[in-house]
């Protein structure tokens, strides 16, 4: 009998450890972009930019590499769990994927500007076409502030379930 009391009913698993080369691989890359993307902004550009935002350019060809740059902090910071996403409470307004329909009333932006930015977004990453991103990568990724971002999603939420409601 004691020896039940002493053993938690649900134990807790430990992930098992990140491999070291993981870490050394992003590494690797993280370095070789911090020395190209300075003398790629340097460079003359006569592409088009289709869109501003924050310190990002779009359309300069130095965007690219400071997308892929964001995107290998994100992944180191947060690397793949073998047991899966995390799952947790969250507070209300809260939404855990980007859709397209809602973020250009939330960014700003037109929705084709949109769809590229998810686009580059998602190439960054390393993700395929079309794949899902959560808000909090497109934020972190595009220099977005992620809170005020997911408050402008759950206000357009509010205003399209407000609408459902009232037909």
């Amino acid at each position: 009998m004691d020896d039940l009391n002493e053993q938690p009913l649900f134990p807790q698993e430990q992930p098992p450890p990140i491999d070291p080369a993981y870490f050394e691989k992003i590494d690797a890359e993280m370095k070789e972009l911090a020395e190209r993307i300075p003398v790629v902004a340097q460079q003359p550009s006569n592409e088009e930019i289709w869109c501003i935002t924050g310190d990002l350019w779009y359309g300069h060809p130095v965007t690219p590499l400071i997308l892929r740059y964001r995107a290998l902090i994100w992944l180191k910071q947060n690397p793949p769990s073998p047991l899966g996403e995390k799952m947790a409470k969250r507070p209300a307004p809260y939404t855990i994927y980007a859709r397209r329909r809602d973020l250009p009333e939330a960014v700003g932006q037109s929705l084709r500007t949109v769809d590229r930015m998810m686009a580059l977004t998602r190439e960054s990453l390393g993700y395929k076409p079309y794949s899902k991103i959560t808000v909090e990568q497109f934020c972190f990724i595009n220099n977005l502030p992620e809170d005020e971002i997911q408050q402008k999603l759950a206000d357009i939420q509010d205003k399209r379930r407000k609408h459902k409601n009232s037909q």
